[in-house]
């Protein structure tokens, strides 16, 4: 039930919008550095190089599904209160909004003390 409320609660779909939004913009110029840039906020330390591997994965699929399905990321993105910033892409912000939901949704992230 914890993973159903974590991956699906409005909040935490809200938190992953702006955990994504941070690594877009401060992140780095690449896919592999923002994806590491998330991943280290989120967890205070660097992916081995097989979580990165499926979080650039994960990445790509999405971004793929939301880049043809425009209407499936702007519903996303319009989660929750905070504003988010127009001048990214949709399909790219979603796609990483849905990466900064599973990394939240980590054991070492909902347990990390």
């Amino acid at each position: 039930l914890a993973a159903l409320l974590l991956l699906n609660d409005e909040q935490y779909v809200e938190a992953a919008r702006g955990v994504a939004q941070r690594a877009m913009i401060e992140g780095g110029g690449t896919d592999a550095a923002r994806a590491e840039f998330m991943f280290r906020l989120v967890t205070s330390r660097r992916p081995s190089a097989e979580e990165l591997d499926v979080l650039l994965s994960l990445y790509l699929e999405q971004q793929t599904e939301f880049a043809s399905d425009p209407e499936a990321a702007s519903a996303l993105l319009g989660v929750g209160r905070s504003p988010r910033d127009e001048s990214l892409d949709p399909a790219s912000h979603a796609a990483w909004t849905m990466v900064a939901n599973l990394v939240l949704n980590l054991d070492e992230t909902i347990s990390k003390g």
